[in-house]
């Protein structure tokens, strides 16, 4: 069992940081001035700490999302002008069909490809549209007592959310409006697509046509939550994921206060113990870790346990997917996560990620065994999420000494392993 003063330590540096420098937008000073607090505490207990720079367009990730939404608006226009040329409604030349539905193709198609490249799928395809911003990763290095036989990576994140304002001010009526947005962008884009090939191919379907755009103007107005759909103003960010930070910085804490103890400080395990940047940028700081160090772990068989999101005991999340970004994890790591978790009396279950990604899936999409926990289910709507109420208030003292013991014990295990 873990001394309960530890979980106390976990704790204090969540109400500390959220108290003394506050919300950590990718990108800012508050970032990098966590960056710098998280190493301080590292450089106590680590054999070696240093940071990373690296730069990126962390607003990429998110800024585009209205200039998306007003492409969408300009799109279904000119549908709508075709429509009503093509009911005899207005009077324009023939050429302006193939005008109009030629420039509605291509700024759906550049709408569309930002919402499934950028935002969900965590391409970086229209960065160079916004400006760059320097940030920083966090990592401290323990090494064992004897020969390096493995290699292990306890990571979290420290940047901030912005405010997702659908779900502080909708609640619940928030995650029905991102899905509808997204089945509405969808359907516009498959009709303009059809409409432009109708077109093309002189087939006139005017019924058809009439009826999709009555639709449009029945689901295109959900976009227009899109508008406003977060805020630039980043949140507290206590669970979401000072919450893991502690935890990275506990099992630090916790090897260094007993590196004389040979049934619990590793003899063949080297850990690093890592805060990155940037991942509510869309992964940013754990997509140019892995850039830069990826040789290196290959060829030393790194494996990685991402934490994103502890609050409750006894309400573990293991992902084994993250099905947004299409990668799975590896089944070595969430098995043993899961077997430790029962183990030690943890309620804990696999579960797919409904939405989103983790730094734990930048290493699985490289092929680097990984796997990710946290202890808030997606699946269900929590006021706390990405909104101004992710307070230190929200994260239990007992679950990160829950998520402590399971990363530690996984530590030992996979030591003795060898």
């Amino acid at each position: 069992m873990i001394d309960k003063s530890f979980n106390e330590y976990m704790h204090k540096f969540i109400e500390d940081i959220c108290n003394e420098i506050g919300p950590r937008e990718s990108g800012t000073e508050q970032e990098l001035q966590c960056g710098n607090r998280i190493e301080d505490e590292l450089k106590k207990h680590c054999d070696e700490t240093h940071q990373e720079e690296y730069v990126s367009s962390p607003h990429a990730f998110l800024g585009g999302i209205r200039y998306s939404v007003v492409l969408v608006f300009i799109a279904v226009t000119f549908y709508w002008i075709i429509l009503l040329k093509d009911l005899k409604l207005i009077h324009l030349e023939e050429t302006y069909n193939l005008i109009f539905l030629t420039l509605s193709t291509i700024l759906i198609i550049v709408s569309v490809s930002y919402f499934i490249l950028e935002t969900m799928k965590y391409h970086e395809i229209f960065d160079f549209l916004f400006p760059n911003k320097k940030s920083k990763n966090i990592i401290g290095t323990i090494n064992p007592t004897d020969e390096i036989k493995n290699t292990v990576i306890f990571s979290a994140h420290h940047d901030s959310a912005f405010e997702f304002n659908t779900f502080y001010y909708l609640k619940k009526f928030g995650y029905v409006i991102i899905f509808g947005g997204y089945l509405a962008l969808g359907l516009i884009f498959l009709g303009i697509i059809l409409r432009l090939i109708f077109l093309l191919l002189l087939i006139e379907f005017l019924m058809l046509f009439t009826i999709l755009g009555i639709l449009y103007l029945i689901f295109t107005p959900i976009l227009l939550f899109y508008l406003f759909f977060h805020s630039y103003k980043p949140v507290p960010g206590a669970f979401d994921n000072l919450s893991a930070v502690s935890v990275v910085l506990g099992i630090a804490k916790y090897l260094s206060e007993n590196k004389s103890n040979n049934e619990i400080f590793p003899k063949h395990t080297k850990v690093h113990l890592i805060s990155f940047a940037g991942e509510e940028a869309g992964l940013r700081g754990s997509k140019r870790y892995i850039k830069a160090h990826y040789d290196e772990l290959i060829t030393t068989h790194t494996k990685v346990v991402n934490m994103d999101g502890i609050s409750h005991k006894d309400q573990l999340i293991i992902h084994n997917k993250e099905p947004g970004i299409g990668v799975k994890h590896d089944p070595e790591i969430y098995e043993l996560l899961l077997k430790i978790a029962n183990d030690l009396n943890i309620k804990a279950k696999l579960s797919s990620l409904p939405f989103g990604a983790t730094d734990g899936a930048a290493f699985s999409k490289k092929g680097i065994p990984a796997a990710d926990f946290g202890s808030m289910n997606l699946k269900e709507v929590v006021s706390f999420y990405h909104t101004r109420l992710d307070t230190p208030d929200v994260v239990e003292k007992e679950g990160l000494g829950q998520a402590l013991q399971i990363c530690l014990e996984y530590l030992k295990r996979i030591d003795k392993s060898n």
